[in-house]
């Protein structure tokens, strides 16, 4: 029998390896996200290596692109950058993909604009997710103006090398209103 004394310091040091290899492999990874520092790289199975400011980049960009669709009521453009499981939650009103096209069609001929600041995105792998402040501004037909401001925080998922927008959050700071 093993005094529990060797029991004890085996088990310490097992347990010490797994922390260290653990941690290695953890910082070996070299993700970063804003706010972090390093100008390390991440990797997906099917995509070359990018820093985090690529990610950050190419994260921007669809949401952009996204927003860009959505104004013009593109109906493709909307879906396109969105994953099956796509799910968007505006203070308590959940919709999928398709009824956000819906409710974006019944608003046809209202312009609208949105304005990001304060993003900040941190990336994980193939995982990501950013929050932000919109700033969204419309105009119906007839000419009646109102605004709204949101905070915002949006899950993306890299996909053979693209990022898709998973779920998406919108908390009124300030409710539509037409002053």
């Amino acid at each position: 029998m093993i005094p529990s004394r060797c029991v004890a310091h085996r088990l310490k040091s097992l347990v010490s390896g797994v922390l260290v290899t653990l941690a290695a492999a953890c910082t070996s990874t070299g993700e970063t996200g804003a706010g972090d520092s390093g100008s390390s790289t991440s990797t997906s199975a099917s995509a070359r290596p990018t820093t985090a400011a690529d990610d950050e980049r190419a994260i921007r960009a669809v949401l952009e692109q996204w927003y860009v669709a959505m104004q013009a009521a593109d109906s493709a453009g909307t879906v396109a950058p969105l994953t099956p499981e796509f799910l968007l939650l505006e203070d308590s009103l959940p919709l999928t993909g398709p009824e956000l096209v819906a409710r974006l069609k019944e608003g046809a001929g209202a312009k609208w604009t949105a304005a990001f600041s304060d993003l900040r995105t941190r990336v994980r792998g193939d995982v990501a997710w950013t929050t932000l402040r919109n700033h969204e501004e419309s105009t119906a037909p007839d000419g009646k103006r109102c605004q709204a401001d949101f905070l915002e925080t949006i899950v993306f998922v890299r996909d053979g090398g693209d990022w898709r927008i998973d779920r998406y959050h919108a908390a009124a700071l300030h409710r539509w209103h037409c002053p």
